[in-house]
């Protein structure tokens, strides 16, 4: 059936003329459809379609089957009817029209023929879409794949002008009992890839001249400032999802539970979409993404030796989501309930539960390290970061709380005796975690973990300076009290970690420096508690870097000079005085210490 066919917005501005003769183009008329797929792609390789003429652009779009809704009759394709090589190269071409066009309307100037025919596609009059979704039980996976993304390009370019009807049918696949697999992972595939779509922002740096149309283009220009947002459509899709949620996860808590191998994809590309909808870089809203935090606790449970090291992956890489330390948990003064409510559970699974003994490569053939073939590091570096981040969560929370009763006239004692439980579990949560990285990677046995958790991630920025984060914090949660025991101020030493970054380094303030300027790690936040703690510790990171402390000071200060020529040329990115004021306050320590 063939839904009404709405008439939202176009994204070509309508002009009131006259209807022009079609214009014949010699040798157009006598392509077939083939052909004319073939050279839309080779055109759209320019970004425009004013070579061809109207007629022909429509021909492949238009069909045999005879439809008729209450604004008329119209023909339409009827794809299922096509060869297999048809219907890809069709697809295909819908794919990449509707994507060129994403990235001209971003840029403010689009092809104008190539906006009329997305114009004409997001009106549906084609009746294209329902065909799409029908795609989803095709036999061929190829197909199924290829609508699945096409459809997804369809939505992201039409924004809010979607019906209704199409995202229901598409939840809808997801929890009926009749659903096969292909249908189901077609239908999370296609929000997963709405949901993780980032709007272009293009660097002032970066040529940005591909994605425009040639000067022989007749372009439209696009000032509408919603033209640029795709959050309408997120929302769209997430309300879509909201209501079938529970029996969504229902059916993946089962699934998991009793794994098979035939339902690993389907797994993975579920745990994909709920890691997206979760995921700050969705810019969703929090009142948009709270129902979905809900049933984490359940998943956690189903960490077990039976669950193969692929959906491991995706289980820790969901919650280490949820638990978005550096980027957001570590700014906030008061943390919401369901990350604290999953750290405690991830805490207590660890301590007492023994979650590391089930890791799932025990059984494989060999250890980390042995080769290409064992391949489970990743699977090492998400379950470490979990625990990391698990653990500076509880400290953060019980300070906070702490704090918050303090304020009300509690007693410093019961404070102090609070942070005296929590940092019993933390030091035998951080014994077992230093035991199993130790049981799997060639560590010295009296490696602490601040020094080895430089070493487990030098391979991944982010995942390094977040960890990085996590141990200064929870050092720092800790020592306040003078009766910390000493094993975990050395188990947790934030000046050995530093020290040893800047080994991994090799002591190049350039490599801070750019660092400091990307906006793909934590390393600010970072290095802003890191020389608070030094300020108010100097005596202690002078003791533990001892024949390091020149070689790292000296890092500091050719740092603060490479931050001042770029300020003094106006070209750092923020105010980074706060970072200059606390290097120079290192440095006058240093020279009293020489002195």
């Amino acid at each position: 059936m063939v839904l009404k066919r709405g008439r939202p917005v176009p994204l070509v501005p309508r002009m009131n003329e006259p209807v022009k003769k079609k214009q014949r183009v010699d040798g157009q008329e006598d392509m077939n459809v083939d052909d004319i797929l073939i050279a839309i792609q080779q055109h759209m390789l320019n970004q425009c379609l004013c070579p061809l003429s109207e007629s022909v652009l429509c021909k492949p779009f238009q069909g045999s089957r005879l439809v008729s809704d209450i604004q008329g009759e119209y023909r339409v394709p009827l794809l299922a009817d096509w060869g297999r090589d048809r219907i890809l190269l069709f697809i295909s071409t819908l794919q990449l029209l509707c994507e060129v066009a994403i990235k001209q309307n971003a840029r403010g100037l689009m092809c104008k023929r190539l906006g009329e025919i997305c114009d004409t596609l997001v009106r549906n009059e084609y009746g294209l879409i329902e065909q799409l979704i029908e795609f989803s039980s095709h036999t061929d996976p190829f197909i199924c794949f290829a609508a699945s993304r096409a459809l997804s390009a369809f939505f992201i370019v039409s924004k809010s002008h979607v019906d209704p009807n199409w995202l229901e049918c598409l939840t809808e696949n997801a929890v009926v009992t009749t659903a096969t697999q292909s249908q189901i992972s077609f239908s999370l595939e296609v929000i997963k890839r709405v949901v993780e779509w980032k709007d272009l922002d293009c660097h002032p740096l970066e040529d940005s001249s591909e994605d425009k149309p040639p000067t022989t283009c007749i372009v439209i220009s696009l000032s509408d400032p919603d033209s640029l947002d795709t959050s309408q459509i997120k929302c769209l899709c997430i309300k879509a999802l909201e209501a079938k949620w529970p029996a969504i996860v229902d059916k993946f808590d089962a699934l998991i539970g009793n794994y098979s191998n035939e339902n690993e994809s389907t797994i993975v590309t579920f745990l994909g979409l709920w890691e997206a909808i979760i995921s700050v870089k969705a810019n969703l809203s929090v009142v948009d993404t709270k129902p979905f935090y809900a049933h984490l606790n359940n998943f956690v449970m189903l960490l077990n030796s039976a669950v193969p090291p692929g959906i491991w992956k995706h289980l820790l890489g969901l919650f280490n989501e949820v638990l978005c330390y550096g980027s957001t948990l570590a700014l906030q003064d008061i943390l919401a309930e369901e990350p604290c409510a999953l750290a405690h559970l991830v805490v207590r699974s660890v301590k007492d539960w023994h979650l590391l003994d089930t890791l799932p490569y025990r059984g494989g053939s060999g250890r980390f390290g042995g080769g290409a073939g064992d391949g489970d590091r990743p699977l090492l570096q998400k379950m470490v970061l979990l625990v990391l981040k698990s653990v500076a969560v509880t400290v953060k929370e019980t300070r906070c709380d702490s704090s918050s009763d303090s304020s009300l006239g509690s007693e410093a004692e019961d404070v102090d005796a609070d942070m005296a439980v929590i940092e019993r579990s933390i030091r035998e949560v951080l014994r077992q975690l230093d035991q199993c990285v130790k049981t799997l990677l060639p560590f010295h046995p009296e490696t602490p973990v601040a020094q080895w958790v430089v070493q487990l991630f030098a391979d991944q920025d982010d995942a390094l300076i977040e960890g990085m984060v996590c141990c200064l914090d929870v050092a720092v949660g800790l020592f306040y009290r003078n009766t910390a025991q000493l094993d975990l101020r050395h188990t947790l030493s934030p000046a050995a970690t530093f020290v040893q970054f800047l080994l991994a380094v090799s002591h190049d303030p350039d490599v801070l420096l750019d660092l400091l300027v990307s906006n793909e790690t934590c390393f600010l936040l970072y290095l802003l508690r890191l020389l608070k703690f030094v300020r108010r510790n100097w005596g202690d990171f002078v003791a533990c870097c001892g024949r390091e402390l020149d070689d790292t000071i000296s890092v500091l200060i050719r740092l603060r000079f490479a931050i001042d020529r770029l300020v003094s040329k106006d070209l750092f990115p923020y105010n980074i005085n706060p970072v200059v004021r606390l290097l120079e306050k290192c440095e006058q320590l240093y020279e009293g210490n020489d002195n």
